[in-house]
């Protein structure tokens, strides 16, 4: 899932930004089912591979369907 976020880097294209930039956090579910960004996303990767994002609530709402717990 990528929820649309501000990100202060990317960590795909190692970029750092001045000042927060409209990006994403990249999320997962981990072994012991907790959901939580494991990478940030700028918005350059976004604009080039056609990431989808959805909102925080509606990352919340499919995690919550999806079982675990919300670490993000």
């Amino acid at each position: 899932m990528f929820v649309e976020a501000m990100v202060r880097e990317c960590d795909l294209t190692g970029n750092r930004y001045d000042t927060p930039v409209k990006g994403a956090w990249a999320l997962a579910q981990g072994a012991t089912g907790r959901w939580c960004a494991v990478m940030y996303v700028g918005p350059e990767v976004i604009a080039e591979e056609g990431y989808q994002l959805i909102s925080y609530d509606d990352a919340v709402a499919r995690a919550t369907e999806l079982g675990g717990e919300i670490d993000f």
